[in-house]
């Protein structure tokens, strides 16, 4: 049986081409996310390699519960490694020499005031290290100039070096957490073997320099360790993160290597589960199509399957034979795949080598999961969908010979309305409870309802598009006459097949307009804060690292002209009752000169104590209570007087007097400016923004309209992310529309023979499966745009605790995806309906299925 069903598929393939292209482009996807993250895991590990290749130990700091910094991010810039350390490394037996290395975030400002890297702008860090003179440590090598000797010396990596145009012999501006001082550059080097920086800029200075950056000596960011000759590098690891105090720990650097590469492997993870669910969704779709075409070709084989029943053949080895071909499919649409999976992965990974952002980027190869994720899935998938076809087959009787496939008896949809009301049901019902049972994380609640009520609603689609086509057949005929009228007719004496095709179009859209709802409300959330809550007139935020408290930069804003207003904004790391907290820090007597806090009472009457969010009161805390917070330098008892009612923001708010108690360093991430009355805000943006230049070179100045822009463009790329990783599903659900009617064609051979004999033109036939393959399209479209826009709105209202108070539909976006849709059955109709205008009319008549 399974010759005869490769005998089958080689005789018959374009029946099964587009089938197999639809896997083959969920397949593609999968593959593709697997190669892409093994190609960037494998350049990263071989960058981590090159990184820590000439370093035996590393000793680095560890906070208390294990959690380390990346010497290479510029995340293990606070408290670190003192001296003590150092020599205790060096001390160690088998310890040839330990040197102390140290960095700061900074900027890179040209002499006329323009920002190169860093600084006023959201990006890539620039990162200062100190020049040890020991080549394997500092990791650099120098191409031009010599090493920096003084503290106005910089050494620039040679990339940054050439898109910035900087020269050996420059005169630069440095700006750092304490301001800006002038430096020369002394020499251009690369880092490690390619000077692959992921696009950061790296510089070189003294330590002197580095401590001028970060505001002062915060100890060792890292020591590196090269051991004796003959000595063992884990052994010196092991002897001396042994003698080392807490708060360090020492391990070898190939160790730290294979680490990093695994912290890296851990959130690639993350990537593939979100790439793979859309592959899913997008297989998800061609299982319908796959159903679909297995369907109408066992419909068309009637009498083939009836005279193999007539031989002897038995029902089970029919089943066989039907699931064969759905196995040969299966194989050849998941080694098309995953080439085209390839093809696709390096097709993204040259393009984001020549936009720039791709160096870490390994030589794209197949790796054995995309092989067995590819074949498994594309398999699994053809097999499971043909398995209610293939067992209809396996009922045909002998007598089945005798008929024609066109007149056969076909299966009611009792079944399939009672099981898709059934869910649809469950789905509504289980959104209603999320909606307004008072459940805690109704979010949840609302998206399992999501998904059954999709189920059910695609198994009901017959129920919807039949009466539609029927309904539709008079404005049919009046607008194309009898074309439009034997379309609508064939759309409704097969309600499963067209139910079928829309369904797969239906989900693809559902998800687009379930995504672009969300996002457009996260929009007017977004605008509705700025405009509602944004009182400042210009921000100056961090952009890089919390800049330090300190009253001299409040006093340098409030001198600019027409500056009425100055109120800061930071935050403290505390344990409250004995549990570690990041603790908000306000100017509270100014804060809602700024911005409208939602507070019950007002901030200003926070009176010395602490205001909660919701959901400490909820946890039990309530307001009159004291709560004991222990910070880095002091401990304080404070009483709960107020409750911040927006979650998300924080847990707790104190004023900036409580928390330098807590905390010699509280850090401040942003100052908000208010004008005075009449004041002219043009010349006085561009005074703070040259002040800001000068003094805080790290922060950047914003307005409202900078930060509403740069929200809608960060949710703008969030859609545009998601609309093409759906592409995938929704060309499936187009070339599903494609198949059905290529096989619909076929099955029609006949009939359209008949209507060619009586006068039909061969534009007529056109228009007829044009018209179609239209109504089932756009009927796709149109409750998928309804599905996913009350989805989408269930879904804002179950996370109304977080903030989302308002609905904001894009009416222009579900137009565009309607007229879509429109030309997505246009294009899917036309080769089906070339077809079928060509068939000669005397073999069409003589056709026997």
């Amino acid at each position: 049986m399974f010759r005869l069903a490769a005998k089958s598929v080689r005789h018959n393939p374009k029946r099964l081409m587009l089938t197999a292209f639809a896997v083959a482009l969920g397949v593609g996807l999968i593959a593709a996310t697997h190669i892409f993250t093994d190609s960037l895991d494998r350049g990263f590990t071989q960058l981590f390699g090159e990184i820590y290749d000439g370093v035996d130990v590393i000793v680095e700091p560890v906070t208390d519960d294990g959690e380390v910094g990346d010497p290479t991010s510029g995340e293990s810039l606070a408290d670190g490694l003192d001296d003590a350390v150092v020599q205790t490394a060096q001390s160690t037996a088998g310890v040839d020499l330990a040197m102390g290395s140290t960095e700061a975030m900074g900027a890179l400002i040209d002499t006329d005031g323009e920002t190169l890297s860093g600084g006023g702008g959201f990006g890539p860090p620039t990162l200062f290290f100190n020049w040890t003179g020991v080549e394997d440590f500092d990791s650099a090598t120098i191409v031009d100039g010599r090493a920096p000797e003084a503290a106005d010396e910089l050494v620039v990596d040679v990339d940054t070096a050439e898109n910035a145009g900087i020269s050996v012999g420059q005169q630069l501006v440095v700006g750092g957490v304490a301001g800006t001082t002038s430096a020369t550059v002394v020499g251009t080097a690369t880092w490690g073997d390619s000077n692959n920086t992921q696009g950061a800029t790296l510089v070189w200075t003294t330590l002197e320099g580095v401590h001028a950056i970060a505001g002062g000596d915060h100890g060792w960011s890292v020591i590196h360790v090269r051991i004796e000759d003959g000595a063992d590098a884990a052994a010196v690891a092991t002897a001396i993160d042994a003698a080392l105090p807490d708060g360090a720990r020492a391990l070898t650097g190939a160790a730290k290597a294979e680490e990093q590469a695994q912290s890296l492997g851990e959130a690639l993870k993350a990537v593939d589960v979100f790439t793979l669910a859309f592959a899913f969704v997008a297989l998800f779709v061609g299982a319908y199509i796959i159903a679909n075409t297995f369907r109408i070709i066992v419909t068309q084989r009637t009498r083939e399957f009836g005279l193999l029943r007539a031989v002897g053949v038995k029902g089970q080895q029919v089943r066989s034979m039907v699931l064969g071909e759905a196995l040969l499919i299966g194989i050849v649409a998941s080694v098309t795949g995953i080439l085209l999976g390839y093809a696709l992965a390096g097709g993204i990974i040259w393009l984001l080598k020549a936009l720039g952002p791709g160096e870490s980027f390994a030589a794209p190869i197949i790796p054995l999961d995309a092989i067995v994720w590819g074949f498994a899935v594309g398999i699994l998938v053809t097999v499971a969908s043909a398995l209610l076809p293939a067992i209809h087959a396996s009922r045909i009787s002998p007598m089945e010979a005798m008929r024609d496939a066109a007149v056969q008896n076909r299966r009611g949809l009792t079944m399939r309305n009672i099981v898709g009301g059934a869910l649809a049901l469950a789905g509504a019902g289980l959104t209603a409870v999320g909606l307004y049972a008072g459940l805690e994380r109704p979010y949840v609640y609302v998206g399992a309802g999501a998904v059954l009520l999709v189920l059910g609603v695609t198994l009901l689609a017959a129920q919807l598009l039949v009466p539609l086509a029927f309904g539709m057949r008079d404005l049919l005929a009046r607008v194309w006459r009898v074309d439009g009228k034997l379309a609508a007719t064939n759309i409704h004496r097969e309600p499963r097949r067209s139910a079928n095709t829309a369904a797969a179009l239906m989900i693809g859209v559902m998800l687009l307009a379930m995504t672009a709802t969300v996002t457009q409300t996260v929009k007017a959330v977004a605008n509705d804060a700025v405009a509602g809550q944004l009182r400042a007139d210009y921000l100056v935020v961090a952009t890089t690292i919390p800049g330090p408290d300190d009253a001299a930069y409040v006093s340098g804003l409030k001198d600019v002209a027409g500056v009425d207003t100055v109120t800061r904004g930071g935050y403290v790391e505390a344990d409250v009752d004995g549990a570690p907290a990041e603790i908000t820090v306000l100017d509270t007597a100014t804060a809602e000169e700024g911005y409208a806090y939602e507070t019950e009472p007002s901030l200003a009457e926070i009176d010395g104590g602490v205001f909660v969010a919701s959901s400490v009161l909820e946890a039990g805390t309530a307001i009159g209570d004291t709560l004991t917070f222990d910070g880095p330098d002091g401990s304080l008892t404070l009483e709960v007087t107020g409750e911040y009612t927006v979650e998300g923001d924080g847990q707790y708010f104190i004023d900036f007097a409580q928390a330098e108690q807590l905390s010699d360093d509280v850090e401040i991430w942003q100052y908000m400016i208010t004008a005075e009355a009449g004041a002219d805000l043009a010349q006085m943006g561009t005074d703070l923004e040259a002040w800001t230049a000068e003094e805080l070179p790290l922060f950047a100045l914003q307005t409202p309209d900078d930060l509403l822009e740069l929200a809608n463009q960060l949710i703008d790329l969030m859609l545009a992310v998601i609309t093409a990783l759906l592409s995938g599903a929704l060309v499936i659900a187009v070339l599903g529309v494609a198949n059905t009617l290529m096989l619909s064609v076929t099955e029609r051979t006949r009939e359209i023979g008949l209507l060619r004999a009586v006068g039909s033109r061969r534009r007529s036939v056109r228009r007829m499966i044009r018209i179609e393959s239209v109504v089932m399209s756009v009927f796709g479209a149109v409750l998928g745009i309804i599905l996913g826009v009350a989805l989408g709105i269930a879904l804002i209202r179950a996370l109304e605790e977080f903030g989302f108070d308002t609905v904001a539909v894009p009416w222009g976006l579900l137009a565009v995806y309607t007229a879509l849709a429109i030309v997505a059955g246009i294009v899917a109709a036309w080769w089906p309906a070339r077809r079928a205008a060509k068939l000669d009319v005397l073999e069409a008549i003589a056709f026997d299925g």
